[in-house]
């Protein structure tokens, strides 16, 4: 089974990259990928609950998180110094979702099989 690593970097208010990023994720754990998945930079805030954010986003992805358990995606990762960066340090995480620092982000990279960036 070939590992994907998916780096998801686009903002929820991004018109529909988030949601396209998200789409590309299940479709690729559909067929049977191991797939491990990080959000980071402006992905942060895809994490946050739409009734926390002062503007809501055009394609709320925050409720799909609970689909990664049916698609076996068990590696999800979030950035900490993207969090830190945006102030969302004390942000709770989606079940099964764990923080990692950017030493281990290049260590998941050069793991990987294949790198992809949306």
């Amino acid at each position: 089974m070939q590992h994907i690593l998916i780096l998801q970097t686009q903002s929820p208010f991004n018109q529909a990259r988030a949601r396209e990023a998200l789409d590309l994720t299940l479709a690729l754990a559909a067929v049977d990928y191991q797939l491990s998945v990080i959000f980071m930079a402006d992905a942060v805030f895809q994490l946050v609950s739409p009734a926390e954010l002062k503007a809501p986003p055009i394609k709320p992805v925050y409720k799909s998180f609970g689909l990664f358990g049916l698609y076996d995606i068990e590696q999800c990762f979030v950035c900490q110094q993207a969090l830190t960066q945006r102030g969302l340090t004390a942000l709770p995480l989606p079940p099964g979702f764990q923080t990692i620092t950017p030493t281990a982000i290049t260590a998941l990279m050069c793991a990987a099989e294949q790198v992809i960036r949306c």
